[in-house]
């Protein structure tokens, strides 16, 4: 067998439909899929969301009852330190012209009109989502002789889309913990991890809301159903100035972030976040000095569905505010999305986001998703005719698990963007990937 796939010249998608389609009709592998969809970690077979792999924040006693999986005692300092991450490679076809190889940034997708629209599709190969990471998790006790559960937790990759940094490393978190006191950079405390859709694409749907950010963080549960976070965190933003005023965006103070969660032990959440952030615009006393206050309210949960052998999961998020289309990464793309400046002042723009999926097991090694997302904003008539204003994608995707570590599969995607002018451009994208995990 193996010397005939040496000498066959397959493509990776057809052979990757060939293993899946084999694997649809011969599995009787035994259901691992618990009752209790937390007790199965993210990113593998039988997990709600077997595509996400990013690590849950923990806190106080939730690092202790956190599973610690394939941890060892460093001698000698009390600290287990686990090593955890994947290798990932990517097979991707674009049909149409879309500016981030990489990952379906809809932003970047060229409308009608623009000399890129018929350079048309390209095929990339790459592995840049790899990824490691260090967990390690002791305790600190102060002089009264109290013990503080202890963890410090850091993961690299080596995304960047820019073609001369492509092979270097990049820092995704870096952050400590000490009781439930978190500082460091980790995902932005009102963004729900639990809720994404399970996607191959990196960009996880594009009008998700959120993202990493360097911070201080107290999160705490209020009962065994009822958790909340309240945080400061390193503030950002994207002005437009298109009449070139002297000055510059200046974040003078940090946002303000906070969320309340409610669980089930089987997996189904409900999440409510809120962001209060200061937007500033500093430049000579001839021109405005001012601060607006940009806001964002989001709503994100998943509800797990029982079946008779596997749990599937609806997902869903939506949100709204003033000023925070930056973080919103569809609509991130041109720069200039949080609001414009002129002689008059500040202006913040308006934007929501809203997406849904539903994650599904065909068998016990056989997994697929299907979802929506979508992003607008209202921009201000100074914003120039080719600023995004609306960007939309569907994502469905199959993902076959050999192991329970290992999985490979393919996905669709179809995306647009509609600028202030009116003018629109749509993409199709095909993605396979092949990825092993380590822990």
């Amino acid at each position: 067998m193996k010397y005939c796939l040496q000498r066959l010249k397959i493509s990776p998608c057809i052979l990757l439909l060939l293993l899946t389609m084999g694997s649809y009709a011969q599995d009787s592998s035994k259901n691992i899929t618990s009752s209790s969809t937390d007790t199965i970690p993210p990113g593998v077979q039988g997990s709600v969301n077997p595509l996400t792999d990013n690590t849950p924040v923990y806190t106080g006693d939730q690092l202790l009852d956190a599973r610690f999986p394939n941890s060892w005692p460093i001698f000698g300092s009390g600290v287990r330190m686990s090593i955890g991450g994947y290798v990932k490679a990517d097979f991707i076809q674009d049909f149409d012209y879309v500016g981030d190889r990489f990952e379906f940034e809809t932003g970047s997708i060229a409308v009608k009109g623009t000399p890129e629209r018929d350079l048309g599709g390209v095929s990339t190969f790459h592995a840049k989502q790899s990824r490691v990471n260090f967990d390690l998790r002791s305790s600190a006790k102060w002089k009264n002789g109290k013990e503080f559960p202890m963890q410090v937790f850091i993961e690299f990759d080596w995304f960047f889309d820019s073609e001369a940094q492509r092979f270097n490393t990049r820092l995704r978190h870096a952050y400590g913990v000490v009781g439930r006191l978190l500082v460091g950079r980790t995902w932005t405390t009102s963004g729900d991890l639990s809720s994404l859709p399970g996607l191959i694409d990196f960009a996880g749907g594009d009008a998700v809301y959120g993202g990493r950010a360097t911070q201080i963080r107290f999160q705490d549960e209020i009962n065994s159903r009822w958790k909340y976070a309240v945080a400061l965190e390193d503030a950002s933003g994207q002005i437009a100035n298109p009449n070139n005023i002297a000055g510059a965006f200046r974040p003078k103070a940090p946002n303000l972030a906070s969320m309340i969660k409610w669980h089930k032990p089987n997996g189904t959440s409900i999440q409510l976040g809120l962001d209060l952030f200061p937007m500033s615009w500093a430049g000579p006393s001839t021109v405005p000095n001012v601060t607006e206050m940009g806001y964002a309210v989001t709503g994100t949960g998943r509800v797990v569905v029982k079946r008779a052998k596997h749990n599937d999961a609806f997902l869903w998020g939506a949100g709204f505010g003033q000023g925070q289309a930056h973080k919103i990464i569809a609509l991130s793309w041109d720069g200039k999305a949080s609001g414009v400046v002129d002689q008059t002042g500040l202006n913040l723009a308006p934007a929501w986001f809203g997406f849904a999926g539903y994650n599904h097991y065909w068998s016990n090694r056989l997994n697929s998703t299907v979802s929506t997302n979508w992003g607008g904003t209202d921009l201000s008539p100074l914003q120039t005719p080719n600023t995004i204003t609306k960007a939309g994608t569907v994502h469905a995707n199959l993902i076959w698990f050999p192991y329970p570590l290992i999985s490979t599969g393919i996905e669709y995607m179809w995306g647009m963007r509609e600028n202030k002018d009116g003018m629109q451009g749509t993409a199709t994208r095909l993605q396979c990937m092949v990825k092993f995990k380590f822990n």
